[in-house]
């Protein structure tokens, strides 16, 4: 039966995992925004390898800015969280239009492989810097960034193996706490990191194989009874 168990335990194992992964490199990485809202009294600009939006009227406009992280990225193993790139937020007391949510977009360019992109809502909460709307902190009032819908992710191929990326969140600790959201100082811009990471994609079983579990469990089960029957 130790033989049976054996081989049932490599069947399954087919279904959780697939053979072959390994490192990648990612060559580039390019981001830009989309659905941008409102669509008027927001202005996009870039500079450099840099995105930004701005929006109000003030000493200083409010905006964001996404820098991506430098390329290459070399070693990068499944299940691993790397940065993207770096997300700031200058919040600033300002007046007129105000941003209610944009999508940002992340192309990633696998070496010798494919484009791999991904998009996710931000809302941002641009509080009034009032008493009764800081019942978290005191006056002036944080601001709060929040990617709204489920994190992007994309499946795709590489020399043959099926893997998933995902992007994970913000974090402002180097990665070891990462959320889908964080609150900005007022009168200062607040920086978070953006990490994703790509994992490998279970294999289906196909149905011979499936096929070929049930009549080794059937043979376990028969096999577990005769030891009973004899015992």
């Amino acid at each position: 039966m130790t033989f049976i168990r054996n081989i049932a335990a490599i069947a399954v194992a087919g279904v959780m995992t697939a053979s072959g992964a390994s490192a990648l490199t990612i060559s580039s990485i390019s981001p830009s925004w989309q659905n941008v809202n409102p669509s008027s009294g927001v202005t996009e600009s870039t500079s450099g390898s840099t995105i930004s939006l701005r929006w109000g009227s003030g000493s200083s406009s409010s905006g964001y800015d996404f820098t991506p992280t430098g390329t290459p990225i070399s070693g990068l193993m499944p299940g691993t969280a790397f940065a993207l790139g770096q997300f700031s937020h200058l919040n600033f007391p300002i007046t007129g239009t105000t941003l209610s949510s944009v999508d940002l977009l992340v192309d990633i360019l696998i070496s010798g492989g494919p484009l791999v992109s991904s998009s996710f809502a931000l809302t941002h909460n641009e509080t009034l810097n009032r008493p009764a709307n800081c019942p978290a902190d005191s006056t002036p009032c944080d601001d709060i960034v929040t990617i709204t819908n489920n994190l992007g992710s994309q499946s795709f191929n590489f020399r043959g193996q099926n893997y998933v990326f995902s992007v994970l969140g913000f974090s402002q600790d180097g990665g070891s706490t990462i959320s889908n959201g964080f609150s900005t100082t007022e009168n200062m811009q607040n920086v978070a990191t953006l990490y994703g990471e790509y994992t490998v994609a279970p294999v289906p079983l196909p149905a011979a194989g499936w096929l070929l579990l049930g009549g080794i469990s059937g043979l376990f089960v028969m096999g577990r009874r005769k030891k009973r029957s004899t015992a």
